[in-house]
């Protein structure tokens, strides 16, 4: 249906029901008062009423006196009982009806109160003027003071004194003094505003316990015992005092920051317009590891670093650190690219710096350039050649295929480790705190051919000899025997054991077995030529 047809549908629903638009709009509720706050008193007493739908075209009624209303919230309005009211129930009226609420009593008003003097007469804003009189309410939230029209802080309430605290942008005027439900009083004289005591300034702005701070300002006494101090509500110790300057000790326990206030005897009261900040500065007490490479993280624990990054400065020697992590007892940095060795210094929020007392050494990062001999079996020493390594050899870490080799020697370019029962592989170089690094070559994990016996032990030219021992192999082309420089022939071979002939031009010697990438034995004992059978 378009919205023009449903338009016309509703008007003429409404028409034929005989009900205009305006009519037929929802009204709102009549008011509802759901309880009322306090439920008795004295003429005087200001009533919350607590409930809902209060609007402006209402009036309040206490019997039949009229409550004037002193505030209006939507919810929660607040009368005044007025003089001759009678108890009975709260009524609001409205043009369609009146709701009555809840029943206030009426009680005898109490004593009205007496302002009989004060003292001191004068001071500046911030002064604690004690009120002294009768019949005030031992509640502070029951006596409301001004001096002249300006509402005036209650510190302390009973029944014949207040103290009071003149505020800023008062004038000379008599105190006015009201008890809940008892009346109003005023006092014969007037307070006079002069200059009195006042904070112009302070510094330094921050600081750890204990440091001595110098307050500037009006209305201080040459004499220490008659000004105190406070710092927040911790009163501090006045070392020195003048008419215009204050030096003041932070405390050394339980300082906290806070705004200082200047409390001069039979003169007058400051606060300071901005607070003093305690802070502390940072204790490193230990940092691990004490030594590293560009990128690694080194960990400050102490105190006070706090939970800001943004707040904390890390230099290594001149180098900008990073800050990786933070938490008020420790402090995690990254060495920096460019950064050389040396103490590292923290500001925390501008206290410091503080130098940690052990170095921090910066490794270059490990790397590999070559290694001899390029193969071996298990047990052959190889030297690995390199920078970065660390000349304690238990700091240096070396694999071959999963397998740890034993580190023999150590130099910063130059390690010396023992292969383990392994297989072919890369040899891998971890030290700690300066990287990995492997090397470009596989090493070659060989079994090394062995010799038992050779049979006969002595032949002229021509002569077979058999050779036995292990690893052989099966491949034939791979395998090289010689006696002395002369090659012998191999008749017939497997892994453990050679046939081979004495070739022409042989000598007295010791046979050698070559096994290609396996490695080279030589028999036990000699094999003999006759000399006659030399050429």
């Amino acid at each position: 249906m378009s919205m023009g047809r449903f338009v016309f549908a509703a008007a003429l629903s409404m028409a034929l029901l005989g009900t205009s638009t305006v009519e037929a709009q929802v009204r709102r509720p009549m008011p509802v008062v759901q309880r009322i706050e306090p439920t008795s008193g004295p003429p005087g007493t200001l009533v919350a009423l607590v409930g809902r739908y209060f609007d402006g075209e209402q009036t309040v009624f206490l019997g039949s006196a009229e409550l004037t209303v002193q505030s209006r919230l939507p919810n929660r309005w607040t009368v005044t009982i007025p003089p001759g009211a009678a108890s009975g129930e709260i009524e609001i009226r409205t043009p369609r009806g009146n709701v009555r609420g809840p029943r206030f009593r009426v009680t005898e008003a109490a004593p009205a109160p007496v302002v009989s003097g004060f003292a001191p007469t004068s001071g500046a804003a911030g002064t604690e003027v004690l009120l002294r009189g009768e019949n005030f309410s031992p509640r502070v939230a029951d006596n409301y003071v001004h001096l002249g029209d300006t509402p005036v802080v209650v510190r302390t309430a009973n029944p014949t004194e207040l103290r009071v605290i003149v505020p800023e942008g008062a004038t000379s005027a008599p105190f006015r003094v009201r008890v809940t439900g008892a009346g109003e009083a005023t006092s014969s004289d007037s307070f006079t505003i002069g200059t009195g005591t006042s904070i112009a300034g302070f510094e330094p702005a921050f600081g750890p316990p204990g440091t001595h701070v110098t307050i500037r300002g009006t209305g201080f006494d040459r004499r220490a015992s008659r000004v105190r101090v406070y710092l927040g509500d911790e009163r501090v110790r006045v070392l020195r005092a003048t008419e215009t300057e204050l030096e003041v000790e932070v405390p050394r326990r339980g300082a906290t920051s806070g705004r200082w206030l200047v409390d001069v005897t039979s003169g007058g009261r400051a606060y300071s317009a901005g607070p003093y900040d305690v802070r502390y500065a940072p204790v490193i007490a230990s940092m691990d590891p004490q030594f590293g490479a560009v990128g690694v993280r080194v960990t400050l624990t102490g105190e006070h670093f706090g939970d800001d990054v943004r707040a904390v400065t890390a230099l290594l020697g001149e180098t900008p650190m990073q800050v990786r992590d933070i938490a008020d007892d420790h402090l995690v940095l990254e060495i920096p690219e460019g950064a050389s060795s040396g103490a590292i210094s923290v500001t925390v929020n501008e206290m410091g710096p503080v130098v940690s007392r052990a170095e921090l050494r910066v490794v270059p990062h490990v790397a590999v350039d070559g290694f001899t001999p390029r193969n071996g079996g298990a047990g052959t020493e190889v030297t690995i050649h390199g920078r970065g390594f660390a000349t304690t050899a238990a700091l240096n870490t070396v694999t071959l295929s999963g397998q740890s080799c034993e580190v023999v020697r150590a130099a910063v370019d130059a390690l010396v480790i023992r292969v383990p029962e392994a297989n072919s592989g890369p040899l891998v170089v971890t030290v700690q705190n300066a990287g990995e690094a492997r090397t470009r070559q596989p090493f070659v994990v060989t079994d090394a051919p062995t010799i038992a016996s050779v049979s006969p032990p002595s032949g002229a030219v021509g002569t077979e000899v058999t050779i036995t021992g292990t690893n052989f192999g099966t491949r034939q082309g791979l395998i090289d025997v010689r006696l002395g420089d002369h090659r012998m022939d191999i008749r017939r071979s497997s892994d453990t054991e050679l046939v081979v002939t004495v070739p022409p031009g042989a000598q007295s010697g010791r046979i050698r077995v070559t096994v290609r990438l396996q490695g080279t034995v030589q028999a036990p004992q000699p094999f003999t030529v006759p000399e006659a059978a030399a050429p």
